[in-house]
């Protein structure tokens, strides 16, 4: 969601430009050259926020830009002294910065929120929606480790890590990884993140087709061409769905209880399916009531789509019959 902003920065800045986040989300960046150099702190204790700042003093730098909206973060540039330190003046952090971004009392999009600070700092825009590439190198790692797989396929993302409140029920799943393989003849690989293993055993366990069903673990490097080669996504509101988005592939994202005002931006790449129900965005993690939001969002309804994207790409279309 950030890549809008810092692709306007990198157009920007005429110095170097470093970066600070965690290890396995450079991989999301490679190719981009929005970057000189990446520091990785996947750790917040108490020691490696030291060791950062130990590094960093150690460079002259200009200006800090705070993306992240946590009081640590913020707290990186302070200790730094630095004589330009920009971001959000949210949970209780403005006394840390010297410039902050306003803010009005409206919701709105993620990327249009991080790309408010290169208004802000006088440049100019150039990107509306992430845009991402998968490098050579990327290329050839992947089909090392991964020869047996090849087009077509279709990727499931079946978790999400705010919470349970944001998956499709893993019995509709099942029933549409079951569509796809009878009609397409295609593979479906579902691709879990850390914790969600479970969630997809057990769509698996409902899957009749389980000769054409997979269940794989790959890191963010890996899973980012896997989605970049995969005919279509269909993933739940979570971070993924914007890599697919942003790497050109087809994507159907299943929205649930979130406000979609945070998430929205121009995609010709993104096939949302929601259901207007009283609660909805409830924004919760956990559903008070029957899920009727994703509930509702039946496996046909979602092959119609399936079909659409397969027919708009290939020609090939679909069978009424097919589940």
């Amino acid at each position: 969601m950030a890549v809008p902003f810092l692709h306007a920065l990198r157009a920007y800045i005429y110095g170097e430009i470093w970066a600070i986040g965690k290890s396995n989300a450079i991989h999301i960046y490679n190719g981009l050259n929005l970057f000189d150099r990446f520091i990785a702190v996947d750790d917040k204790g108490v020691i490696p926020f030291l060791d950062t700042v130990s590094v960093l003093k150690k460079v002259s730098f200009k200006r800090g830009i705070v993306l992240p909206h946590s009081f640590r973060s913020a707290l990186l540039f302070f200790t730094l002294l630095l004589r330009e330190r920009i971001g959000y003046a949210r949970n209780k952090r403005g006394f840390m910065l010297n410039r902050k971004i306003g803010e009005g009392n409206d919701i709105e999009p993620t990327v249009e929120h991080y790309l408010r600070i290169i208004d802000a700092l006088g440049g100019k825009r150039s990107l509306d929606a992430p845009v991402l590439l998968v490098t050579e190198d990327e290329e050839q790692k992947f089909d090392k480790k991964f020869i047996e797989i090849r087009k077509p396929y279709a990727v499931f993302i079946v978790g999400a890590q705010y919470g349970p409140s944001k998956c499709w029920p893993a019995h509709h799943f099942s029933e549409l990884a079951d569509m796809i393989v009878r009609q397409y003849g295609m593979k479906v690989y579902m691709l879990p993140g850390k914790g969600e293993e479970g969630v997809a055993d057990t769509i698996l366990a409902g899957v009749a087709e389980k000769n054409h069903v997979e269940v794989r673990s790959m890191s963010v490097m890996e899973l980012k061409v896997c989605i970049s080669r995969a005919s279509l996504v269909v993933s739940n509101d979570t971070g993924p769905r914007h890599l697919a988005a942003a790497l050109s592939t087809p994507t159907i994202v299943l929205m649930g209880p979130m406000d979609d005002r945070y998430t929205c931006y121009p995609s010709t790449w993104t096939y949302p399916l929601w259901k207007d129900v009283p609660c909805r965005p409830c924004n919760k993690k956990l559903c008070s009531r029957e899920h009727e939001c994703l509930e509702g969002i039946t496996p046909k309804e979602v092959f119609v789509k399936v079909e659409e994207i397969i027919e708009k790409r290939t020609g090939q279309k679909g069978d009424e019959n097919a589940g």
